[in-house]
Order: structure tokens, then sequence, then C-alpha cells
């Protein structure tokens, strides 16, 4: 688990523990959830979905575990430590356990709450309960939406204000603004590598990431709307540069390469020290009468300095109906990556050197890696499931999707050697069981 403010954060609850006035109660209480599941694509060329998800099937895919303490000092001082297992971020073998929470909370009146620490990030309408299972009907969130951060956590601090809108029926109005970073690990999918230097699989980078924000929130008893904007300025940790372009090196005519590489001859490649993002969110929630209910999310996230980054638009549309204790559900979701960023990968997959040439096979292999490391996605989801509110409590969930890809999904592991998949589609049966304790 990494330091900073989330052991400052622990620091300072145990101080308050110790300085605030012994007469004061102090209230603990414990809680955690769990989902047990498995996912199996089908479709894939021995390929896997989501890290995991193949035709084996996998039971790491969905599969979560975690405990948290909560602790409070005085009615305005409190504490929140959660820690959860999950797969590894950081490699695609073994678990890890991480602060997925860890802050310090201050309520100097009802309508203002101020936190330092570890957070989650504000920018979905399930952010709050992201990973417990019980809290939405879906097997999966969908991915087209909720894999646009690279972290869903950061360590800083954030402020909100709650308004009420009595003239709404009784709504709430929360502002939200918040600022810190947080260091994560971008994972890339080298389909074929560039060997000796890289091999072929997974490839993980240490970034650090520095986050601000701010988010409008409305509820109801019906109804929640959530506007977000949140500014990402990204680095990875190895001390390179990060490019803005690459340039074309012309050794004939009609023949050539991409300066993807310092140790490849030509024109300097341009960098920046930081790549900057802003990215945009709306949700609506609404339950309507008779058991209804549609969820709609989309998500705009801008590239800015560079065209080899991401710059995509996400989101999807859910129709639910609660059958007794069935909630059967529909939902639609739609990723693609924009503009310069979608036709700098095709470019360079589309430029090849002749075998002839001595080196062509590194450089057209070095090429693609650089092109893989672009976010690059093209797809679409329709999902059919069941969520079931088991009798001796949790939630068990039935879904079965269809994917399918136009050009490329970054969401796609496709193993060495084989096409990547294109103008195809692929199906995932996902099956969890629930609970919170």
């Amino acid at each position: 688990m990494k330091r900073g403010l989330v052991a400052w954060a622990c620091a300072l609850a145990a101080s308050l523990g110790a300085v605030l006035p012994a007469a004061a109660a102090v209230d603990y209480s414990l809680s955690g959830y769990a989902t047990l599941g498995y996912a199996r694509s089908t479709g894939l060329n021995g390929g896997s979905y989501l890290r995991f998800s193949n035709s084996d099937g996998s039971l790491k895919t969905e599969s979560r575990l975690a405990g948290q303490l909560d602790v409070r000092f005085t009615p305005a001082w409190s504490a929140t430590v959660q820690l959860k297992l999950a797969p590894a971020a950081d490699s695609d073998h073994g678990t890890a356990l991480t602060t997925a929470w860890a802050f310090v909370g201050w309520r100097p009146s009802n309508d203002w709450l101020l936190r330092a620490g570890r957070m989650r990030l504000p920018l979905y309408l399930h952010s709050e309960s992201l990973d417990i299972g019980v809290a939405y009907d879906m097997a999966r969130l969908p991915v087209e939406m909720y894999s646009v951060a690279p972290s869903n956590e950061f360590d800083g601090i954030s402020a909100a204000y709650t308004l009420p809108l009595s003239l709404l029926g009784g709504s709430e109005l929360s502002i939200d603004i918040y600022g810190g970073r947080i260091r994560t690990d971008a994972r890339f999918w080298n389909r074929d590598g560039a060997p000796p230097q890289l091999a072929a699989g997974a490839n993980f980078r240490d970034a650090d990431v520095k986050l601000s924000g701010a988010v409008l929130t409305l509820r109801n008893a019906d109804t929640t709307a959530r506007l977000s904007v949140n500014d990402a300025r990204s680095k990875t940790l190895d001390g390179d540069g990060l490019p803005v372009s690459v340039p074309f090196v012309q050794i004939a005519p009609g023949l050539g390469y991409f300066r993807v590489s310092e140790a490849l001859p030509g024109p300097p490649i341009e960098t920046v020290d930081r790549l900057h993002n802003i990215v945009t969110t709306v949700g609506i929630d609404h339950q309507f009468g008779d058991g209804w209910r549609a969820t709609a999310e989309i998500a705009r996230n801008r590239q800015f300095r560079t065209n080899v980054g991401a710059n995509t638009t996400g989101g999807y549309v859910a129709l639910s109906r609660e059958l007794g204790q069935f909630t059967p559900y529909v939902s639609y979701g739609r990723l693609r990556t924009h503009g310069t960023q979608m036709d700098m990968y095709r470019r360079l997959l589309a430029v090849q050197l002749p075998g002839f040439i001595p080196g062509a096979a590194q450089i057209n292999a070095s090429q693609r890696v650089f092109a893989e490391s672009i976010y690059a996605a093209d797809q679409h989801t329709w999902a059919l499931g069941t969520s079931w509110n088991a009798p001796w409590g949790g939630r068990l969930k039935l879904e079965w999707a269809r994917t399918g890809v136009g050009e490329v999904s970054r969401l796609l592991d496709t193993p060495p050697g084989q096409p990547s998949l294109r103008d195809a589609d692929f199906s995932t049966t996902t099956f969890t069981y629930s609970l919170a304790f």
C-alpha cells in the first residue's frame, strides 16, 4: 500500500483519538462487502477480455473482498479506512491488498463536509459504490463508461457543500471540489512485443497523476443526476518524456518509417513532461412508477498536448424493472477514440518496411508497440441480465453480453502471432454473488 496522504490521514485519526476529550464517546463500526464472480468470453480466438475473461472462464474479473472501519470521535470529526483485496493492478498474476479509502472527515455544520486522505474519484454515478455489488443490479458496470479513469482513487483533499432545494420536491444539491494526486499502474498489451527489448504480453508502467475537479450532484427520492469535470495531468515515472507526436522518416520514394524511438535515426521527437486530459461526465438515474428504472451516463475524455494519448467518448443507457425479488435489465454501451489519436494509430500500423531492408522487422515491431500505447477503442456492447435478491441475503446476478469491435479495442488481449479482432463480435457470460456485511 502506498504512503503519503493515506499514512497522514491514519496518523491524524490516531492523534484525534488521543487529544479529543476523554468524555466524548468514540463510536466504531465495522462493515464489508464481497463479490464472487465468474466470467467467460467466447469468440476471441484464444484472446482475453478485461484481462482475465476468456474461453476457459475466470474468477478474477469480478471477484472482490473488502473490509471497512468507521470511527466517529465527535459529531463533527470522523475517520474511515477501507482495505480491498482484488487482482493486482501491476501484474496479471496474484492479488493485492490496497487502500481504497483512508480519510479523516470534519463536518463543521450540516451543510459542509471537509475530508483529507485517500478518497474515491467522483466521476460516475456509482463512484462511491464502485465495487459493492449489492448496490446496483447490473452484473458488471458498463466498461464503455467505467474504464475512463486509470485509477478510481486519489490522495488529497475535498470540500462538499449540500444545499436543500425545497422547490424541487425535497431535492438537495451537492457541490464537491477536490484536488490531489495518485500513483497508478498503466497497463499495455503488446501482442507480439519487440524482442529482445520487450517481451510479448502485458507491460505495466508506473505513472503519477495530478487531479483536480468539481462535481454537481442533484438528488431526491426518485432521481440522481451528476455533472463532473476532472482535470488530470499524468507522467510516467521511468524518467522518459512523453511524445507529442512522432516524425515520419522517408528513406526512399514511398518508403519510410515513424521514428518512435531515439535509437532510430531521424529528426528529434518532441516530448512533454506531462499529458493533460479533461474528463467531463454527465449521468442521470431515475426511478419511474411500477418498478421501472432508467440510467444513462456519458464521458468525454479530451486529450491535450499530444496526439498519441487518450481521446475518447464513452457511455451507456440501461433500463430495468423490479419484479418481486428479480430485477431484469438491458443495457447498451459505446466507446470510441476520436480524431488524431485514431488516425495516428492507423498510420503506425499501415506503414511497414519490406523485409529486405536491414532492421525492418525491429522497426515494424517498434511501430506496432508504439501504436498499442495509444488508447484506441471502437466497441459497443448489448447486455441482458437479471439480479435476484436471495432470501438468505446478498444478490445473485446473471448477464449475457454481446460486444462488437470495429477497428480495435484496447480492452482485448490478442495472443502473439494472431490477428487482432476487427469487425467481429464476441460474447461474455458473467455470474456473480455479492453481499454486504
